[in-house]
């Protein structure tokens, strides 16, 4: 796992963090799920959450996603043991719609293996899948809590098209990582309401 510490340059990511921590019932994750495609109707319910990268924290973020989203949506999850049957290895390096990913994430949605997409999307058989990138996560000297930015793309069958993007920040590694499931949670609900698949609660 990339582990970056701050340096003088970087003050301004510091006193972000610090910002977020300090100020009582300040959100303590930034999530923006957006459709690219405007006349976006759902085909389909299976989908499938990857990691782009091999790095440990970005196959558990791809993991705590998918746990939550099978248990507050609609959608038809495949499992773990599904993914790594249909596509071997995984995990496996992506390359993302980023052009560098040190301090933060330097995002370009023109960017990524499209071509490497599509195919573990036919792989995998689904009708939806939810590629997403965190390739790095961020710490103070001596801090437990870090920041850990990630970038996400859905795509639908036939041929992987794009239908929505996602840039994400949250902080991992507090008691308990309250933090973390928060920012999971809202992954989650932004996901699955802006797909029309979120799970209607029974009155």
């Amino acid at each position: 796992m990339r582990h970056y510490l701050f340096k003088t340059r970087a003050i301004p990511v510091l006193l972000s963090m610090l910002a977020i921590l300090a100020c009582s019932g300040c959100a303590t994750y930034s999530v923006d799920f957006s459709l690219t495609d405007r006349e976006f109707k759902s085909k389909g319910t299976s989908i499938a959450i990857i990691s782009g990268t091999k790095e440990p924290q970005n196959v558990m973020l791809a993991k705590l996603i998918s746990d939550s989203l099978r248990k507050k949506s609609r959608y038809q999850v495949a499992s773990p043991e599904q993914i790594t049957q249909a596509v071997e290895p995984y995990p496996q390096t992506i390359k993302g719609p980023y052009k560098s990913a040190y301090l933060y994430i330097d995002t370009d949605w023109d960017l990524g293996d499209r071509q490497k997409i599509a195919n573990i999307h036919r792989s995998l058989g689904v009708d939806y899948l939810y590629v997403i990138w965190a390739p790095i996560t961020v710490s103070s000297n001596g801090s437990t809590v870090e920041s850990m930015p990630a970038v996400a793309q859905l795509f639908e069958q036939p041929n992987a098209k794009e239908v929505a993007q996602t840039t994400i920040d949250l902080l991992v590694g507090d008691d308990g990582n309250v933090y973390l499931k928060q920012g999971i949670e809202e992954i989650t609900r932004q996901l699955s309401e802006k797909t029309k698949m979120a799970r209607v609660a029974k009155k």
